[in-house]
C-alpha cells in the first residue's frame, strides 16, 4: 500500500517524539551516574590540604626583637617567685592600635589569637616572666606599641635581671615610638643585665649610627662590648663595617 503523504507525516512526529523520548531517557541516566560518583569519591583520589603542625616548648626560650625588627631566641628564666609586684597590667587589655602604625590585616588575626591565649595564660599564672615577654611581642606586632611597653615593663619588674624586655623596649623605643632618649637608656640597662650579650650592643651601635647619626659612639659601644666579650666573631664584623 503506497503511503499517502499525511502518513508520512505521522509516521516522522512518531519516530522523533521516540528518539526524543530515548533521549530523554539516557540523559537523565548519565546524571544520575555522574551524581552518585561525585557524592561517592573514591578515596584515594581525595588528599588533606590540613597543614601538620607541631609545637616545641622550652620553658626558657624567649622571643626577643632584632635591630630593626627581626626575632631571634634568647634565653631567660621562665618564671620568677610566687610573689608578683602590683598593680598588674589589664589582662583584658583590648588591642589598641598606635597612631601612624601599618599594621596588616593578615598579621593583626594573628597576633590577636595568640594575645588571647597569653592573657588567659597569664591569668592562670602571673608570674611568668617569659609568657609577659611574648604578651609584648604580639601587641607589638599587631601595632598596640602601647600595650607592649606595658608588658615587658611588667616583665622587668617581675625579673630585674633579665636583658630581654629591656632590650625589647630599646628597640620599641628606637624604631616605633621614635623616642631616643628613652631608646639608649633602656638599651644600656639591657647591656647592664646581660654584658655578654653581643647582639645588645650591635643594636645599641645600630641605633647611634642609623638614627642618632653619632659614629663615635657606635665605635665606643662596641668597643665596650669586645672589652666584656673579647674576640667575638659578630661585634668584630661590625667593628670592622663601622670603620
Amino acid at each position: 500500500m503506497e503511503l499517502t503523504k499525511t502518513h508520512k507525516i505521522v509516521i516522522s512526529i512518531v519516530a522523533i517524539v521516540l528518539l526524543l523520548g530515548l533521549y530523554i531517557v539516557f540523559d537523565k541516566k548519565s546524571k544520575n551516574e555522574e551524581v552518585k560518583l561525585v557524592d561517592t569519591p573514591n578515596s584515594q583520589d581525595v588528599s588533606s590540604t590540613t597543614p601538620e603542625t607541631s609545637n616545641t616548648t622550652n620553658d626558657t626560650a624567649i622571643t626577643v626583637v632584632g635591630g630593626t625588627g627581626n626575632y631571634t631566641i634568647e634565653q631567660v628564666s621562665g618564671t620568677e617567685g610566687a610573689g608578683v609586684p602590683q598593680p598588674v597590667p589589664n589582662l583584658d587589655r583590648k588591642i589598641t592600635v598606635y597612631p601612624g602604625a601599618i599594621i596588616s590585616a593578615e598579621s593583626k588575626a594573628v597576633a590577636t589569637e595568640k594575645i588571647q591565649t597569653l592573657q588567659s595564660q597569664l591569668k592562670q599564672n602571673t608570674g611568668d616572666v617569659k609568657a609577659w615577654i611574648n604578651l609584648g611581642i604580639y601587641q607589638k606586632m599587631a601595632g598596640d606599641y602601647d600595650g607592649a611597653v606595658l608588658s615587658w615593663k611588667y616583665a622587668g619588674r617581675l625579673s630585674p635581671t633579665n636583658y630581654v624586655s629591656f632590650g625589647n623596649l630599646g628597640n620599641l623605643y628606637a624604631y616605633f615610638l621614635r623616642d631616643n632618649a628613652q631608646a639608649e637608656i633602656y638599651y644600656k640597662q639591657a647591656i647592664s643585665k646581660g654584658q655578654t650579650q653581643a647582639y645588645l650592643y650591635i643594636q645599641l651601635a645600630e641605633v647611634y649610627r642609623d638614627i642618632f647619626k653619632d659614629m663615635d659612639r657606635a665605635r665606643a659601644i662596641i668597643t665596650e662590648g669586645l672589652s666584656k666579650i673579647p674576640n667575638d666573631p659578630s661585634l668584630l664584623h661590625f667593628q670592622t663595617s663601622l670603620e
